[in-house]
């Protein structure tokens, strides 16, 4: 048994058979901090399972301007959706920010084994849902709330996020500048 089935398990009952298919699918490795695990410009279709450690998707502009899109801590999904599900390749890069073990399922399997199990498909079908929604409040905050509301708001949905990401990239992902959160939390500190 995994940390993906023991995931899985506390969402939809596993029989044995189901679990024996998803360990059979998945591949579990272990990276180190900063190192990338889906280049900028592939075609790999994975699905990457976080079982412990720290991922973030990042989009590379054409100055070098890093743009993190999403942190994936323990049990949470990350993947180049893009590519997932056109046939385009990668735009972001997905790196490791710890030293992680991480369970990949190629997406032709995955595809497999919606077919043949529909309650696997219907638990990753609710994970995608919450991720939009995720997806939706990130896009509203970015757009409406001040660089000081972004970030009293990612403190509050992702307090595990601070203590094991350079403030960099908490700044990246904000779309503020390192500067300006070293202000935001020295104002915070000084109240």
């Amino acid at each position: 048994m995994n940390e993906l089935t023991d995931y899985i398990k506390k969402g939809i009952p596993l029989s044995d058979d189901i679990q024996n298919k998803l360990e059979e699918i998945t591949v579990e490795k272990k990276v180190v901090k900063g190192e990338i695990i889906l280049p900028e410009n592939s075609n790999k279709k994975e699905h990457i399972f976080v079982a412990s450690g720290c991922l973030r998707s990042f989009y590379k502009a054409e100055n070098g301007k890093e743009h993190t899109l999403q942190f994936a801590i323990k049990n949470w999904w990350i993947g180049d959706y893009m590519t997932l599900y056109t046939n385009d390749k990668s735009v972001v890069s997905i790196e490791s920010l710890s030293h992680s073990k991480i369970l990949v399922i190629d997406h032709s399997n995955i595809e497999k084994i919606y077919l043949e199990y529909p309650q696997f498909e219907a638990f990753q079908r609710r994970n995608f849902e919450r991720r939009i929604a995720t997806l939706q409040k990130r896009i509203l905050s970015l757009l409406t709330l001040s660089a000081s509301e972004k970030y009293d708001q990612f403190v509050t949905d992702y307090a595990a996020f601070e203590k094991v990401i350079p403030n960099y990239q908490i700044a990246s992902y904000l779309g503020i500048t390192p500067e300006s959160l070293s202000r935001i939390r020295k104002e915070r500190i000084n109240k």
